[in-house]
């Protein structure tokens, strides 16, 4: 395997990238050549994976034709074009894919509704291992989803991820019924996953430093908000704008680390969720105080996910709370922001803004169990279809998938010479090659059904080179090199998050929609949430939950 090389720490992170568990060789879509150790065609005949079931053919498991439906977020509309990429995947695994859309705000009803009316389709796309533990074991119990295969061997790569550490917390009675969608290849790489952008220039015009503590932050934001940054002479700014809630959270990191993963932590002797621990005082006290003090963007509760980042991208808003990832691409930050002024460049105006120590004098950094999300398969799909779908799998998490989605069709938009080397040869946009999602809008969603492949936008190749650009590349790098050089880990009890007990499957909380209720109200925000945590015990079922997780725990020595 050809290490990756990154910028700054370079063995470390080529360490910390290369660690997956999924990914394998090769790099984004490149500017012209690169080299690749993947020396087999990006086709699954030459995936290794062997016949597996005796319902396979022995000679050509791909022998017998199969439609196999499945469900992801907007693959309506990517399926829609039936582009070259579903077409190659389809005629290599000899399937017809059959699209089933889901949404962002409704999935985990339609796919509830899908279960109750025996409806499902066979790949299942879901977040109930991270969200809904007890609505995965009533699946595993009523006989909703498929058991994967003890044996594995016939699909090294998925065997790989049914092996991860982290993944052992989703067997149920020593058998795996989801396939862990892992977003980065290890908990360390989540660190880019949370990130401040802040309007530099708006801060140098006012005469404002970085904060070092959150009342200079508060002062920042409402100074965006009220001294008009933008010289327009209209008061028009706010202060900070979010992706989603889950972004902003990581403002009160300082304050309380877990609260920024919604992690479980040991207070007074017990394990207790974030929302129960006495830290959430400061927490909500300080969220009020954003809000009452016009720091914070007035429509955060109503606007819809990635709604509110025009406003940083039209200079409406100083500072905006998402990741370092989504400066990348056409529609990312950099992008975004460069289009509503033009002739101005993003570096010159925006930086990411590093938030200050904890109270403990550590300064720490967003982290998360390996994976989110997972696929499923359907009870009611055959052997020969499980087997079939299981190859499809070990394909996409495989070297050769790898290639084919950052570099695209063999013999269109690359060709690779008996080295490995690899040549770009699909036309450019400027000084950029086209972008593969503009080509195949499907590649999205393919490249994702296995692995989110977050961390690929970090590797220092000449391929991301070439489609993000160096400078935004180097951007990215620069900051996940500072994040591990400069911050900790927040500390994370890990097991707990796929730990299966009886209270705590039942555990149905949102605490996200109280914390905003408490941000909105009027009422005094520590004795609001104290009530709210309480109804948590006497009516959620929490006191047993605690108790339960305390006690497992405890026989860990933990």
């Amino acid at each position: 395997m050809r290490k990756t090389k990154l910028l700054g720490s370079a063995s470390l992170l080529s360490v910390l990238i290369l660690s997956s568990v999924l990914s394998g060789c090769g790099s984004n879509s490149g500017d012209g050549s690169a080299s690749s150790s993947a020396s087999a065609s990006s086709s699954p005949s030459a995936s290794g994976s062997a016949p597996a079931s005796a319902s396979a053919s022995a000679d050509n498991p791909y022998a017998e034709h199969l439609d196999i439906s499945l469900s992801w977020w907007g693959i309506g509309v990517a399926f829609e074009k039936h582009d070259e990429l579903i077409q190659k995947l389809e005629k290599d695994f000899n399937v017809t894919l059959k699209p089933v859309d889901i949404g962002w705000d409704n999935y985990k009803e339609k796919n509830q509704v899908w279960a109750a009316a025996g409806q499902l389709p066979d790949i299942i796309s879901n977040s109930l291992v991270n969200d809904s533990p007890a609505t995965y074991n009533d699946w595993v119990k009523q006989g909703l989803i498929h058991a994967l295969p003890d044996d594995l061997s016939a699909y090294p790569n998925v065997e790989k991820l049914a092996k991860a550490e982290d993944v052992q917390g989703v067997y149920r009675d020593g058998k795996l019924y989801a396939i862990p969608r892992m977003t980065y290849p290890n908990t360390d790489m989540w660190a880019v996953d949370r990130a401040i952008y802040v309007r530099k220039d708006w801060m140098d015009k006012l005469g404002i430093k970085d904060p070092t503590n959150f009342q200079e932050f508060d002062a920042m934001l409402k100074a965006f908000a009220n001294q008009d940054p933008d010289g327009n002479g209209k008061k028009d700014t706010t202060g900070i704008v979010m992706n989603t809630l889950g972004y902003f959270k990581s403002v009160f990191m300082p304050t309380f680390p877990q609260f920024d993963n919604s992690g479980w932590l040991k207070e007074d002797g017990k394990w207790i969720p974030y929302y129960a621990s006495k830290q959430m005082d400061q927490v909500v006290t300080q969220a009020r105080q954003l809000y009452q003090d016009g720091a914070l963007d007035p429509d955060f509760a109503v606007e819809k996910a990635g709604e509110a980042n025009q406003k940083f991208y039209q200079n409406q808003a100083g500072a905006l709370a998402f990741n370092v990832g989504s400066i990348s691409g056409p529609t990312g930050i950099k992008a975004e922001w460069e289009k509503n002024n033009p002739g101005q460049n993003f570096f010159d105006h925006v930086k990411i803004l590093h938030l200050w120590p904890s109270t403990d004098g550590t300064l720490y950094r967003h982290t998360s169990i390996s994976f989110w999300s997972e696929s499923m398969i359907n009870a009611d799909v055959d052997d020969k279809k499980l087997d079939r779908i299981l190859r499809i799998y070990d394909w996409l998490l495989s070297p050769e998938g790898k290639e084919m989605f950052d570099y695209g069709i063999e013999g269109k938009d690359y060709t690779k010479d008996a080295s490995g080397k690899i040549t770009i040869t699909r036309p450019k946009d400027g000084d950029n090659y086209i972008d593969l999602k503009k080509e195949y809008p499907s590649i999205e969603i393919i490249s994702q059904l296995a692995a989110w492949r977050d961390s690929s936008h970090f590797e220092d190749t000449d391929a991301n080179r070439a489609v993000q650009g160096a400078d935004v590349l180097k951007f990215q790098l620069d900051e996940l090199n500072w994040q591990l050089d400069n911050a900790k880990a927040i500390p994370t009890a890990f097991d707990i998050s796929t730990m299966s007990t009886p209270a705590k499957d039942k555990l149905t909380i949102n605490a996200d929609d109280d914390f905003t209720k408490v941000i909105l109200s009027k009422q005094d925000p520590v004795a609001m949430w104290h009530d709210i945590v309480k109804g948590y015990y006497d009516s959620k079922g929490l006191q047993a939950a605690v108790d339960e997780v305390t006690a497992n725990e405890a026989q860990q020595g933990k």
